[in-house]
């Protein structure tokens, strides 16, 4: 699986949580938007229902992987910050798997 899959799937999850959202409430989809942390447009309750979702499309495709654990919360800088960041993380933790 390439990077761009890693962000594809990331995109899917962000709309699927779009789709439970109102329309003032939208997270805007694009490399630069700040999903969490300061000024990010997810809690910490959101973003661990977005995790699980991007769990979810990659345990379907075979591979098993955890993204909210003690480390990724530990690091000084949050690899959940933006798309960019999320999926070079993603990328990462199913390297070191293998």
């Amino acid at each position: 699986m390439n990077e761009l899959t890693h962000k594809q799937i990331i995109i899917q999850a962000l709309e699927l949580s779009n789709q439970s959202r109102s329309d003032d409430t939208q997270i805007p989809i694009s490399d630069t938007c700040i999903l969490f942390g300061q000024n990010g447009h997810l809690d910490s309750m959101a973003l661990v229902a977005l995790l699980m979702d991007i769990e979810d499309a990659f345990q379907e495709q075979g591979i098993d992987i955890s993204l909210s654990d003690e480390k990724a919360m530990s690091l000084s800088r949050s690899p959940f910050k933006d798309i960019p960041s999320m999926t070079q993380y993603i990328h990462d933790v199913i390297a070191a798997q293998s």
